[in-house]
């Protein structure tokens, strides 16, 4: 597929904000579906942070040495570096002017990855253990051992000690020293780690880099493809395929030594340690031939029915429709369902997966609520979060995946309201027993990451007295209020309605969307 001219545009604005260092998790999320969707447009990006990546060599490297044997590359490129920060910063002034009434959550308690395997691990500073939160900018020196993080875009990395890795984001971090491995699944197309002598954009692949720690790293591409950018004077970014390998240094590339012994090391299995959890579930398929009934398999819950139960529909008319596995449940503006899902309304962590299609002509009245559910939470006053569409166009994108709960929301950047059909997931952790941190939701839509950004309204509204009514019960399609259920419903189809009682990880989500279960072996952690 080739680029258009809008095409271009748009994307010159992506990339520019990925060089200033200010995009935003809407654009960030813009960015990946083009990533994923359009090889031209991985090519365009993966040029665009390589040019960058060259520039700022100009400008800043203070280095002179002997140069290593070059490695001469035909690929010619080109690009228009100048424009970048200034379209950038014409669509984030827009952006930011429309949002001047939110904040967003401090950068210290921004989680972005998560510690999901170690073994014989030794730490510098504060242990760390299989489980643990990563939040944005920690930096990791591992002693010894193995270490795997799994970034919440879905991006896996193990690093080797004596390593030092900084995490910048859910899309990627710098390796300092030591030697890395990055498993990058479909969904993480665009994940990057960086070192000062390159910058490898990942096309959805497997790669190593070794740090030296002296200021030179060697790639070896494992499966797939990578975009490495060179930081050496005058060197160009470089497409490196599988069994293909480079040395980048100040003073510029070359062969890797005594590759085919790294690369058949790096072949070899790694056995790590990893956290286990059984995870409560319930599952509505909505796969009944007929009736208003909604049958809920239930897993590791209480023997209490979580059955879910249609309303507002005449006697024998059908609430069925073909759907994205077998049959769907239909909501025309006026049905919905409620089931009991017991500690559904606790402070404790869920995630809500599930298909849904928004018919293209969906009145902005029927944007509330896909599901929804009242809290018995302090931080939350009582009040209900809801899965929603976004239907205020000064707060983000309209149609795109919207959660809102009391004192802010968290919005992602693809528009639902398209007639087709779309995985949804949401990783809401209110955190009540963290009263100074902020909530934290993760949103996954087609399985990419949305957003990891809650942004607060400057009045959250008071809290409501627990109504024990409301305790634990989902609601398909229809919206509560502090006073209860309200008027408005929900219009669209909704298939596969999964609700786990802790945060999923990416490749868990991933699961559901593909095989409509988790894996037979989960990773897990408290949040």
């Amino acid at each position: 597929m080739s680029l258009s001219d809008r095409d271009i545009l748009e994307l010159n604005e992506l990339c520019g904000a990925v060089v200033d260092g200010t995009l935003t998790e809407a654009q960030r999320a813009r960015l990946s579906a083009w990533l994923l969707e359009s090889e031209a447009a991985r090519r365009f990006y993966a040029r665009a942070l390589g040019q960058s990546a060259s520039l700022h060599a100009y400008a800043g490297e203070l280095h002179a040495g002997t140069p290593d044997v070059m490695v001469r590359e035909s690929r010619s490129r080109r690009f228009w570096p100048y424009a970048l920060p200034v379209a950038a910063a014409l669509v984030l002034g827009g952006w930011f002017a429309t949002r001047g009434h939110f904040a967003s959550a401090p950068a210290e308690s921004e989680y972005v990855a998560r510690l999901t395997g170690a073994k014989n691990a030794r730490w510098a500073a504060a242990s760390l253990h299989p489980g643990d939160r990563l939040e944005k900018n920690r930096r990791l020196e591992l002693t010894a051992g193995l270490a795997e993080i799994t970034f919440d875009s879905g991006a896996r990395v193990t690093i080797e000690g004596p390593a030092s890795l900084a995490i910048a984001s859910a899309w990627g971090g710098t390796l300092h020293r030591g030697i890395l491995k990055a498993s990058v699944p479909p969904e993480a197309i665009g994940f990057q780690i960086s070192h000062p002598a390159v910058e490898v954009v990942d096309l959805g692949t497997e790669f190593t880099m070794i740090a030296d720690g002296r200021g030179a790293a060697e790639v070896l591409v494992l499966k797939g493809e990578v975009e490495a950018a060179p930081r050496s004077r005058g060197a160009e970014s470089i497409l490196m395929r599988e069994r293909e390998s480079r040395r980048f240094a100040a003073s510029g590339i070359s062969e890797v030594a005594d590759r085919e012994r790294k690369f058949a090391l790096l072949h070899e299995p790694l056995l790590l340690d990893r956290v286990t959890l059984a995870t409560r579930l319930v599952h509505w398929s909505f796969d009944e031939a007929g009736g208003t009934l909604l049958r809920a398999v239930s897993t590791g819950m209480p023997n209490e029915s979580s059955h879910a139960q249609v309303y507002g529909a005449a006697p024998g008319e059908a609430v069925r429709v073909e759907g994205r596995r077998d049959r769907a449940l239909r909501l025309d503006g006026e049905r919905y369902a409620r089931a009991t899902v017991p500690g559904l309304s606790s402070g404790g962590p869920h995630t809500i997966a599930f298909w849904v299609r928004v018919p293209e002509d969906a009145p902005l009245s029927e944007a509330y609520s896909i599901v929804t559910w009242a809290t018995r939470s302090k931080k939350l006053g009582n009040r209900h979060a809801g899965i929603n569409w976004n239907r205020d166009r000064t707060e983000g994108p309209l149609g795109a995946l919207r959660t809102d709960f009391r004192g802010g929301h968290a919005i992602g950047s693809t528009s639902l309201r398209d007639g087709r059909w779309h995985h949804i997931a949401v990783c809401f952790a209110p955190g009540e027993d963290q009263p100074g941190t902020p909530v934290r939701v993760r949103h996954y839509v087609d399985g990419q990451l949305e957003g990891g950004t809650t942004f607060a309204s400057r009045a959250p509204g008071p809290a409501v007295e627990e109504d024990p009514a409301l305790a634990d019960v989902v609601w398909i399609g229809r919206r509560l209020g502090p006073s209860g259920p309200r008027t408005e419903r929900f219009r669209g189809d909704i298939d596969e309605l999964f609700i786990a009682d802790r945060v999923l990880e990416p490749h868990e989500i991933v699961s559901l969307m593909n095989d409509n279960r988790l894996p037979a072996v989960s990773l897990a952690a408290k949040e």
